[in-house]
């Protein structure tokens, strides 16, 4: 019986391993984590009625990998949708609070009115950013930043106040040095189609109408919302993933060596035992599988650590209602980089989702780091509180010091997707086609959200039974 070993038990490998045993059930899987738990950055926590979310918090379901996986598992019955009756979000304008225009998608308006009767944005780059309805279409070229980008379409104080918050706590990165083919190429495709961003961006919700009042043939199939989470957080999934493994699931091991040996491996694991393996799946950060690969083809090993990776913070605080000045009446608020605070962002995630919080009482997440600010997670737990309430305080009003706290440091876990990215991912996955039966999974090529993990681990899983078949 062949024998995979998939080293790391994140969503990508907890995925992989899940669907080896799919296609190739008599396969022998042994799945190798270096942590003292499975899951990776996903965690979910149940506590005094709470429902704490200390890693991801949502799905999206535009990406269909994970939904399809969730359908397989047969965790529909599990599945929360976020609650639309405070759809919607906040921005820090000028240290207030402000309403996001509405219909503002990550990076462009898909309606003026909303945006022009805003205060986000002074006059002036209310009147630069509607110079997108007239500007010719840009310059061809393999990528650009997304910075650049906005800047170029919608003028400097649309990138400042309204995309680089949008899209700070999804990335992580500088919205200078992101690349936009990497990471939101649909905007990039929206001005080649229609020229104007912004006009793409309303003909398409023109459409959406048009669909939604019969006019066109709508898709049929459950309709979840753009995101979904689990009654129980979403640790729910990568629960169920684990617990679907009939194979050896091996804690706290963590894997210092791979030597190929004849057509498999040989894994040198950090207390000196050694596993044979006729095929293995790296499923592990870019850094960290580069040092595995490096005697295998030192070029990969290279492409693989020039990747970046972030580091942010989380922490989840509890009130009591009557705590909260603020009317709660949005999914939470982001905050601009000009504006020179700690918080990237806050979650509201017992208005967003239900059943995260006992009644009366409120659940928020509120998001520090990010790229310049990488040093949050090297700071004390007392510091890092601090620092939270007072902008709370300042924002929303609280001060009364929060009934529950929990403090998470994610430390160099998110990669960082630069200019021409795309074209190192290209590499990488050219170098991986051809080393045989290794193959490599998560979120440093195509896709830093769960759908993309999730797609990631499935790929490799399906191209290493093929291989081994």
């Amino acid at each position: 019986m062949p024998r995979v070993v998939v080293v790391g038990g994140g969503v990508a490998g907890l995925a992989a391993a899940h669907r080896l045993l799919e296609v190739a059930p008599d396969l022998e899987v042994v799945l190798l984590e270096a942590q003292d738990r499975l899951g990776g950055t996903i965690r979910s926590e149940r506590v005094d009625g709470f429902v704490i979310d200390r890693g991801p918090d949502a799905i999206i379901t535009e990406k269909p990998s994970a939904l399809k996986l969730v359908e397989r598992l047969g965790l529909q019955d599990r599945i929360v949708r976020t609650q639309d009756a405070h759809r919607g979000a906040y921005v820090v304008a000028h240290g207030r609070l402000v309403p996001v225009p509405e219909g503002f998608a990550l990076l462009a308006p898909s309606a003026w009115w909303p945006l022009m009767s805003s205060s986000v944005l002074s006059w002036s780059g209310k009147i630069r950013a509607a110079g997108d309805l007239i500007l010719p279409r840009g310059p061809e070229a393999a990528d650009e930043s997304l910075g650049g980008f906005v800047a170029r379409r919608l003028g400097p104080e649309m990138l400042e106040r309204l995309a680089q918050p949008m899209v700070g706590g999804i990335y992580g990165t500088a919205p200078g040095v992101l690349s936009l083919e990497a990471t939101m190429p649909r905007f990039r495709t929206l001005e080649r189609k229609h020229r104007s961003v912004a006009l793409g961006l309303m003909r398409g919700v023109a459409r959406m109408k048009k669909l939604r009042r019969g006019e066109e043939t709508a898709a049929t199939g459950a309709r979840y919302g753009l995101f979904i989470s689990f009654d129980g957080g979403i640790q729910v999934l990568t629960d169920a993933l684990a617990a679907s493994l009939p194979g050896e699931v091996r804690l706290s091991t963590p894997v210092r060596g791979l030597d190929r040996r004849g057509e498999g491996f040989l894994l040198k694991l950090a207390d000196g035992e050694e596993i044979e393996a006729d095929g293995v799946i790296l499923a592990t950060a870019a850094h960290v599988s580069a040092r595995l690969v490096e005697p295998e083809d030192a070029r990969l090993a290279q492409h693989l650590d020039a990747i970046p990776y972030g580091s942010s913070v989380t922490i989840a605080l509890a009130y009591r209602r009557e705590e909260i000045p603020h009317p709660l009446d949005a999914f939470g608020f982001v905050v601009p980089t000009v504006e020179g605070r700690s918080l990237m962002a806050c979650t509201w995630s017992s208005v967003k989702w239900p059943g995260r919080a006992p009644e009366g009482m409120v659940l928020l997440r509120c998001f520090l780091g990010g790229e310049g600010r990488d040093h949050a997670a090297k700071l004390d737990e007392e510091t890092l509180l601090a620092d939270c309430r007072r902008e709370l305080k300042r924002l929303m009003g609280i001060e009364a010091a929060p009934s529950l706290v929990r403090v998470d440091r994610h430390v160099e876990v998110m990669p960082r997707y630069r200019v021409g990215h795309l074209v190192r991912a290209e590499q990488i996955e050219a170098r991986v086609a051809a080393l045989p039966r290794l193959e490599l999974a998560g979120g440093f090529t195509r896709g830093v959200g769960i759908p993309d993990s999730v797609k990631s681990g499935e790929a490799a899983a399906e191209s290493l039974a093929a291989q081994l078949g």
